[in-house]
């Protein structure tokens, strides 16, 4: 018996699972399996009416053994990024103009977009906190950044080459140039000892930067403090250098710096402010808000400047019906504005009649004329900068950069991020090999990730941009073997009729290559193909012309399989659609993915931990 007992216990011993092993790391201890098994549970070999889907499955494991070592991942910005968040900055002929993206800057051609020269602070160097918070040009294609590392540097925008470093002793988060002096600069710099959470304490200072290397003038930096202000949005200085304004929520701060004694006013909006310009040449200061309204204040004078009781003498314009978020003045008599609708409107203050330049795509967040006011720069919330032609308002050059999917973009935290991320992933375009990814709502884009050009966008879904309406999404996307199809599933949240629950409904379309256009039309489009909403889609790699498959599956726990169908001739005239060819599902289960085999001859549908 006592045999039979220690037999037991060995063999009982013996069935027992291994441990998984344990792999420890200077943060935490994490688990690893010791394997990873994908077995076949079960097949639906037979469901599909068609013999080249029925060949086994077969069980596939995949070992992984712990490391010891754990190298160090380091992340490389590629491409993309954002292109500016304001207005840009011409070159002082008008023939360039320049943008900063993290430590470097580039020059671009006006009339083409094409990159001309790239310059930047190495980080190599140790200046890993150089972000450029400001360019501003100079004359002779000289170029100013300042840094986030309280540096200011001049650059030679033709070489790349480094002209000159000064400290001016803070971040400077907003700078203007002083027109009438070159060198001189208004700066709003943050305060020190800042607490967090608290709100941003700004120094208004004028800030001249003195000398060059191996110059007879030593490299140095005059600083004057001008007044103080928190949660300053914005600068604005006037054409004589004699005038500047900062903006921050509800209050306008104007100071005259024409002589020692600086005199600054402080006054309040009955709406958020959003934007100011100074004209330049009468005694006004433009102020936009959020209500859409642009205030004309007649503040910018000498009796204003000695007299903080005069009564100030106000003029509205009105057509935005959202907020301002850029002015610009062109001339005496020009001024340009934009905001949420996506229209640049443009003021003729002489004879007080409005022009529009309607449908730019987005929304405008910064408006710049050239020096020679031939042209206006238009910068886009979508990545966009549009240089228009101020003659005939014809479209100059077009530079785009990688948008960032609306959607994803205002999700408030990291839980509602998770929740709701690029839903199409990378997907490479099998012909062109450019990435095809979510864009603005309802939208693909197509990015050359190669030389950092944005391609083309692709409408998958159409909606009233400035409505109040659902906006649509684009869940997934997926290409043919040979780019000649495309699917999409899109999907719209709105108001159901019998209650107060909104309800979402899903869309997949069917899409054919143009080989003319190079565009892609819509063929065929299943409202629902899947009650609940559809997990993947995924096409069969295939050569034959009119013999390809496509499989989605969706959560109401079932798999369908989509035919191409010819249903209109031969040749030129000839016409598709694609029809459902079967539908399946396994024990109630709900499917995640599917794909097929290389030859395109095998289906695999992954249920729970089955794989069928």
């Amino acid at each position: 018996m006592a045999g039979k007992a220690d037999t037991a216990r060995k063999t009982k011993k013996a069935g027992k699972e291994p441990k998984e092993p344990k792999v420890k790391t200077k943060e935490k201890t994490i688990k690893r399996p010791a394997h990873l098994q994908i077995t076949k549970l079960a097949s639906v070999a037979g469901s599909l009416p068609t013999a080249g889907l029925t060949t086994p499955i077969v069980e596939a494991t995949i070992s992984t053994q712990p490391t010891e070592t754990h190298l160090p991942i380091s992340l490389k910005v590629v491409s993309g990024g954002q292109l500016t968040t304001g207005p840009i900055v011409f070159s002082s002929d008008s023939s360039q103009f320049y943008l900063a993206k993290d430590n470097s800057v580039s020059a671009y051609n006006v009339q083409n977009g094409e990159m001309l020269q790239n310059f930047s602070v190495h980080r190599d160097s140790g200046l890993q906190r150089a972000a450029i918070k400001k360019i501003v040009a100079a004359e002779d294609h000289r170029v100013y950044t300042f840094s986030a590392d309280h540096k200011a540097r001049l650059w030679d925008a033709r070489t790349g080459d480094l002209v000159c470093v000064w400290d001016i002793g803070a971040c400077a988060d907003f700078v203007e140039a002083d027109p009438s002096k070159s060198g001189r600069f208004f700066c709003a710099m943050r305060r020190k000892r800042q607490r967090a959470g608290a709100q941003k304490k700004y120094v208004v200072c004028r800030v001249e930067l003195k000398g060059e290397p191996n110059g007879v003038e030593p490299v140095h930096v005059e600083r004057q403090e001008l007044f103080r202000a928190s949660n300053v949005a914005g600068l604005s200085v006037r054409a004589d250098g004699q005038w500047v304004a900062a903006f921050a929520k509800f209050r306008v701060h104007v100071a005259f710096v024409g002589d020692a004694n600086v005199k600054c006013h402080v006054w309040g909006m009955e709406e958020r402010v959003s934007a100011i310009a100074f004209h330049p040449r009468e005694p006004v200061l433009a102020v936009g808000d959020w209500r859409g309204r642009i205030v004309f204040w007649f503040c910018v004078d000498e009796h204003a400047a000695s007299s903080e009781d005069r009564p100030i003498v106000r003029s509205t314009h009105h057509w935005h019906a959202h907020r301002v978020n850029a002015i610009a003045f062109s001339g005496d008599s020009l001024m340009l504005s934009g905001g949420e609708e996506g229209v640049l409107v443009l003021w003729q203050l002489d004879t007080e009649t409005r022009d529009y330049l309607p449908r730019l795509g987005s929304d405008i967040v910064g408006i710049s004329p050239s020096p020679d006011h031939m042209r206006y720069a238009i910068t886009l919330r979508d990545n966009t900068i549009r240089i228009v032609s101020a003659v005939d308002r014809s479209l100059v050059s077009l530079l785009q950069g990688l948008k960032f999917a609306e959607r994803a973009g205002r999700a408030r935290g990291a839980r509602e991020l998770d929740s709701d991320p690029f839903t199409t992933g990378l997907v490479v375009h099998p012909a062109t090999h450019a990435l095809v990814l979510n864009g603005e709502p309802g939208r693909l884009q197509v990015f050359n990730h190669a030389n950092d050009r944005h391609l083309a966008s692709i409408e998958v879904a159409a909606y009233n941009r400035v409505g109040s309406g659902s906006q649509p999404h684009v869940d997934l996307v997926q290409f043919s073997s040979d780019g000649a199809w495309m699917a999409t599933i899109d999907s719209r949240r709105t108001d159901a009729t019998n209650g107060l629950m909104s309800v979402t409904t899903s869309y997949l379309k069917f899409w054919r290559l143009d080989p003319t256009s190079q565009t892609y039309t819509l063929v065929t489009r299943i409202d629902a193909p899947h009650a609940g909403g559809v997990h993947s889609i995924s096409f069969q790699p295939c050569h034959r012309r009119n013999a390809l498959l496509c499989v989605s599956t969706g959560r109401d726990r079932l798999f369908r399989v989509w035919e191409l169908q010819s249903v209109l001739g031969a040749g030129p005239n000839e016409r598709f659609v694609w029809a459902c060819r079967a539908t399946c599902g396994y024990r109630n289960v709900q499917p995640t993915a599917a794909a097929f085999s290389s030859d395109g001859s095998t289906l695999a549908v992954a249920f729970g931990g089955a794989v069928t």
